[in-house]
This record gives structure tokens, sequence and C-alpha cells, in this order.
């Protein structure tokens, strides 16, 4: 927690500094954070305007390490110029150890896995380019159909910070 606290007081304080000095224009490629699901590093590539690649390589819980990479649309139905609307299809990699509870009539079990799962997910978020610097803030939310080890869902929630050099 205090890990969480300390990296969003530093997005914070970046942002601060950073919208006081005149920097260049935000570029094609940025690198940040995301905390959620999965919690580390986040890219995004623009492709142009409407179009952009991004994803997220981290750590869920229970031992396990998440990529995901997702193929975006970006639109801007908001007065706010600086805010826009992002959607479009992905695919999610998890790999590590799991360990799995299971409970039948009062007795629990615990299993440890250490499959390679997969799965097809859909994204929705925000984005809002930060003025005066080369970095935008984003959350999303993206449903995902876990289809291995098993068939399942599940849903991705995170929210970051991304540099644009």
């Amino acid at each position: 927690m205090k890990t969480i606290r300390l990296a969003i007081g530093l997005i914070v304080l970046i942002t601060f500094v950073s919208a006081t000095t005149t920097l260049p224009a935000q570029g094609k490629f940025g690198a940040g954070i995301v905390f959620g699901e999965p919690t580390g590093f986040a890219w995004k590539y623009r492709i142009s305007e409407r179009n952009a690649v991004d994803g997220a390589i981290g750590f869920s819980p229970y031992d396990r390490y998440r990529i995901n990479v997702d193929y975006l649309w970006q639109s801007h139905p908001f007065q706010e110029p600086k805010l826009s609307l992002h959607y479009g299809p992905g695919a999610a990699l998890g790999f590590g150890r799991t360990n799995y509870i299971y409970v039948d009539r009062g007795n629990g079990y615990i299993f440890r896995s250490q499959e390679l799962g997969f799965g097809i997910r859909g994204v929705v978020g925000l984005t809002y380019l930060v003025p005066k610097t080369p970095m935008d803030l984003f959350f999303e939310v993206a449903p995902v159909m876990i289809l291995a080890p098993g068939a399942g869902t599940g849903i991705d929630v995170g929210f970051g910070a991304r540099f644009y050099p």
C-alpha cells in the first residue's frame, strides 16, 4: 500500500513540476506505469490520431505475471479536447505459479499450478493528455474471456501514467 501511495505521489509531483515548464509536443511512443491488473510497466504507440497499440507487462495477484496487448481506436466525444475515449480488442497472457483454493463440504484444499494462461479481452477507457507536458493519464476496464488453461471470465481494471519523450 505504501508503494502505491508513493507512486501516486510521484505522478502528482511530476505532473505539477512538468506543468510549470514548457516542453515539446508529445511523441508517438510512451512508457510508464500501470496499477491494477496487471501492475507494472505500461506502453503505448500512437499509429495515428485515431489508432494506437498499447500494452502492459507486470504482475497479478497470486504470484502470476501478465502481458497484455490491445489495438485501440481513439475518439474525442467530450467537450474537453485533452480527454479521449479509447476502445478495442486485445489479448492477455498469464504465467507463473498460482494458488487455487477449492472448498468441498467444509474441507479446504490448496492447489498450485504452473500453467500458461491465455485470454482475449475488450478494453474501454479514458486518456487525458496533461497540458504542457509529454504525459498522459489513463483509466481502463477490460472484460477478459479466458481460453486456457480452462474456460472462464475475468475483468482487468487499471490506471496509470505514460511519458512521451
